[in-house]
């Protein structure tokens, strides 16, 4: 009976997670000319946004957890899955910007990874892996746009 029932509002996600986008793809097209007086704070800022998303992805697996019907005897290793991409982007964000990037599309592609191996195990539905394939593919591409300015 909830508007919000991610049962019957998949849309929703689905809308929230492509829009969640558009800072990954605003944040690069403005570390690129003509606006170079923009380009060190872009690219902090687009470092600390996907950090901020890929603890975000690393939550689907805590939750998904904890709140399973069931007790999942991968259930701690799941946990400790969680955290490792919230991790991995803090770190990122500590080291200068040409190794941040690439560290950074290493943790979406790994926690990527990560929920494909979930969505095959049916831990998570079919939609969600579908639509992680697309938003991996944008931000990693998005990212990867970041290193010829940076090199």
């Amino acid at each position: 009976m909830h508007d919000f029932s991610l049962r019957h509002g998949d849309g929703t996600a689905r809308a929230l997670s492509y829009l969640g986008l558009i800072p990954f793809v605003a944040g690069i097209l403005l570390t690129w000319p003509p606006f170079p007086e923009l380009r060190a704070h872009a690219l902090d800022a687009t470092a600390i946004y996907a950090a901020t998303i890929l603890s975000f992805i690393g939550a689907v697996h805590w939750g998904r957890v904890i709140t399973a019907p069931a007790e999942d005897p991968l259930g701690s290793l799941w946990l400790i899955w969680a955290v490792t991409p919230s991790l991995l982007g803090w770190f990122a964000t500590l080291l200068p910007i040409t190794w941040t990037m690439p560290l950074l599309i290493l943790g979406f592609v790994l926690a990527w990874y990560g929920d494909r191996r979930a969505v095959q195990a049916g831990l998570l539905p079919d939609w969600y892996g579908h639509m992680r394939d697309r938003l991996t593919l944008v931000v990693c591409a998005s990212l990867a746009a970041s290193l010829p300015v940076i090199f």
